[in-house]
């Protein structure tokens, strides 16, 4: 998750400036190859559960792991805009493929654990990122040896995936053993109807409302006058807090899943809201940079654990349909923001976003989230 998401997959606004300054790119071509890896990013959200039934969670991972590493070793190699766009959509397109088997996976542990395990997973990202910005921030203007960085780092985390998961296919009876029921053909994944339509709705509107952060909060503070180590570091306290969405499934346990997932959507507008308002005030740019992280990863979280409660029989299944509304809403983000940053600037792009995640805030879960949570 790590390497996947926080440094195949946001390396590229990361180290976005460097790219352009190097390979003389307009911003046009720039957001165009940006897109292309959150379209990437779908694609493989809606094939992934397919994978991991035909391949197993481990198969499914270590297919996205080698894809991350080809793209960042691509993306290192690039000197003109094909073939970057190249690397770009591969690194994208594993993403969509680490995440969903981590809840099959999980489902084999004990019920009073399974929540806090996955959430732990999930925030994997802003561990990935947390790093990432400080050899971004090391290798300067070589953006091409922060790429190679990654590929190591790509490398190492898909061989440590390889040898903990479990080589089963989903639905497997000795890859479940907490169903003994399931029957000899696999087991029958549920079908929530409108039930879900909540949880892909809100999903949908937090990726769709966050896109501008990770589009054009850098651009935001640099306009204001801040340098590109101060863009870089308002990643890196993003990802560093992020981490504490760790804690999901112990806060939804004494506030609720409603309440998280209301205070957690107040506080990711709040977070873009203040660096749309304020960019040139560093201090007050980190701190809002560390709320958003930490409400962002939150939501995420609870989205994944709701999309697992809703199809306890195969959790990947939910956790892909939870992770792929939001990369839908995160594809159409930066387009719309775009539009709106032509039209009337950053600062009206990020304010949107914070409305948009408010709106999201009126899907939050009525009920529990956490399958089989012990109370």
């Amino acid at each position: 998750m790590a390497t996947a998401f926080g440094m195949a997959r946001y390396g590229y606004g990361l180290l976005l400036p460097d790219i352009q300054d190097d390979l003389v790119l307009t911003p046009t071509t720039l957001g165009a190859i940006g897109t292309l890896a959150y379209a990437a990013y779908v694609l493989t959200t809606t094939l992934v559960s397919r994978c991991v039934v035909r391949i197993g969670q481990r198969g499914t991972v270590v297919v996205g792991g080698l894809l991350a590493a080809a793209g960042t070793v691509i993306i290192a190699m690039a000197h003109d805009p094909v073939l970057l766009a190249v690397g770009v959509g591969t690194a994208g397109a594993s993403a969509g493929l680490v995440q969903p088997p981590f809840a099959d996976a999980v489902d084999r542990l004990p019920a009073t654990i399974r929540a806090r395990t996955l959430a732990t997973i999930s925030c994997g990202t802003g561990w990935g990122v947390a790093v990432a910005a400080p050899i971004a921030i090391a290798a300067g203007d070589e953006w091409r040896s922060a790429y190679l960085g990654f590929a190591a780092c790509v490398a190492m985390s898909t061989l440590f995936a390889a040898y903990v998961l479990s080589p089963h296919r989903a639905g497997d009876r000795t890859a479940h053993p907490s169903a003994p029921d399931a029957p000899p053909g696999g087991r029958r994944v549920s079908r929530p109807g409108n039930a879900a339509t909540p949880m892909l709705v809100g999903a949908l509107l937090v990726g769709l409302g966050s896109a501008p952060f990770w589009t054009f909060a850098v651009d935001t503070v640099r306009d204001a006058g801040l340098d590109q180590t101060a863009g870089r570091m308002l990643l890196g306290v993003t990802g560093v807090a992020s981490v504490l969405a760790m804690g999901t499934a112990d806060v939804i346990r004494r506030l609720g899943a409603t309440r998280t997932f209301v205070l957690c959507a107040l506080l990711e507008a709040t977070g873009k809201a203040t660096i749309g308002l304020a960019p040139s005030q560093v201090g007050v740019v980190l701190i809002a940079a560390a709320a958003f992280g930490a409400a962002y990863s939150m939501l995420v979280n609870v989205s994944v654990l709701w999309g697992t409660r809703l199809y306890p029989e195969q959790p990947s299944v939910g956790s892909a349909k939870a992770v792929g509304a939001q990369a839908i809403g995160l594809l159409c983000g930066p387009v719309l923001g775009g539009v709106i940053a032509d039209a009337i600037g950053l600062t009206a792009t990020l304010l949107s976003g914070a409305a948009v995640v408010l709106v999201a805030a009126f899907f939050a879960p009525r009920g529990d989230v956490i399958q089989n949570a012990a109370r």
